[in-house]
């Protein structure tokens, strides 16, 4: 799940002329870095998540076991210009994934990263999904 959740978020924050009018889509990518080589940039990580079985989930056969994915995602976006740059960043990321998308903003964070010399603007989502096993 995953690889999906990666792939999605990062399709829709580089198909955002909004977002990339901000940010390279070369700079928007999965994972954890320890060094960034160009700034402005944005790192997906998944962070958290829960799967429940729908009422039979345990006997029904395959094909038909319907469970309920919440999977919990942070968006890390670095800048050196300001935090006004960090800020139209995270507005632009924020109009993308809350436009008819199914996340939810749960929380925001302003730092600076002393040893980045940037600034650092922590998004958490959570996006709830159905899937049929």
């Amino acid at each position: 799940m995953s690889e999906f959740i990666y792939s999605s978020v990062r399709a829709l924050l580089t198909s955002s002329s909004d977002v990339t009018n901000l940010v390279p889509p070369s700079n928007i990518t999965p994972g954890f870095s320890q060094i960034h080589d160009s700034y402005p940039c944005i790192t997906i990580t998944v962070v958290g998540g829960a799967d429940i079985g729908y009422m039979g989930y345990g006997t029904s056969p395959a094909g038909s076991k319907i469970r309920r994915n919440s999977t919990s995602i942070q968006i890390d976006i670095y800048t050196r210009h300001s935090l006004l740059s960090s800020q139209r960043i995270g507005d632009a990321i924020t109009k993308t994934l809350m436009n008819g998308t199914g996340f939810r903003k749960a929380g925001e964070v302003d730092v600076y990263e002393d040893e980045l010399k940037a600034h650092r603007k922590i998004q958490t989502w959570n996006i709830l999904t159905l899937r049929n096993d």
